[in-house]
């Protein structure tokens, strides 16, 4: 798919493309399922001030960023089965002062 995304808006996968005061910009993004890794190849030509031709190519994992940005942190499911039998050992150890008992 070629997409017409502007300067500061969020790129779709496939090809984007954006005229800029100085230049254009082309950018190829696609999310490879396998793996859970977006890639980003960019190429732009700047001709005001320097003329110049720009490449970066980036890769990241989309679910390390998610965690990430959402302040969130992998458990492994041994620790959540420990923390869960801790909890109802002290659920049965502090049942009988409860005003409202569990069911």
């Amino acid at each position: 798919m070629i997409h017409h995304t502007p300067e500061g808006h969020h790129i779709k996968l496939g090809l984007n493309f954006s005229f800029t005061p100085g230049g254009f910009r082309l950018a190829w993004a696609w999310y490879d399922f396998a793996s859970h890794k977006a890639t980003t190849y960019r190429f732009r030509f700047r001709w005001h001030i320097a003329p110049r031709f720009l490449w970066e190519a980036k890769s990241w994992s989309v679910i390390d960023a998610h965690l990430a940005v959402h302040d969130l942190e992998l458990v492994s499911r041994e620790v959540l089965q420990d923390l869960k039998a801790i909890e109802e050992t002290q659920n049965r150890t502090n049942e009988p002062y409860a005003y409202i008992k569990p069911v």
